[in-house]
């Protein structure tokens, strides 16, 4: 049934290996939301370990962590014991994507806490979903509950757009 080469002894091992490689990879794919490893790369990277743990990346400063994929011109990790604790990004604007979300935004200053789940946008805040947007000085968003909270600068106002959905159009004789 098989040529030689594929003898059953030789092909069930590979096989075995194939389905194992899918396993391992099928995690990665629901790794959304902020979860799994932080990964940086930049120009630079000084690092310290005391008094405290901090790394100080600058120069296009990429860091991705699932589906949050954050771009700045310098971004400063605390971590304690080898855990992050807090990502704070600065930048000429810092962005960021949520692809499954269909999120993205922009600030001044970009704060990402891993453990607690939140990415606030400080300083000249918007954050899209699809075309609607909403901004103000300060933009909190809640990975695990996708809530927001918008804050303005004293004397200012929050500022929102809604789109609606699209209405499907009836095929009777009213107006388009």
């Amino acid at each position: 049934m098989f040529p030689k080469r594929f003898s059953s002894r030789r092909f069930w091992p590979f096989l075995l290996v194939v389905v194992s490689i899918t396993a391992l990879a099928a995690p990665v794919a629901k790794q959304v939301l902020g979860k799994g490893p932080i990964q940086i790369s930049a120009d630079a990277l000084h690092g310290e370990n005391k008094p405290q743990q901090q790394a100080i990346y600058t120069g296009n400063v990429v860091m991705t962590q699932g589906d949050v994929v954050i771009h700045a011109d310098k971004l400063t990790i605390d971590a304690v014991g080898g855990k992050v604790q807090q990502a704070t990004a600065v930048g000429s604007p810092v962005t960021f994507t949520m692809s499954s979300a269909q999120r993205h935004g922009y600030g001044n200053t970009l704060v990402y806490k891993p453990g607690s789940g939140e990415i606030v946008l400080i300083g000249n805040a918007h954050l899209w979903q699809e075309k609607n947007e909403i901004n103000g000085q300060q933009v909190t968003y809640f990975l695990q509950n996708q809530k927001t909270a918008v804050t303005g600068d004293p004397g200012q106002r929050v500022q929102s757009i809604f789109y609606p959905a699209a209405a499907s159009r009836s095929t009777g004789g009213g107006r388009p």
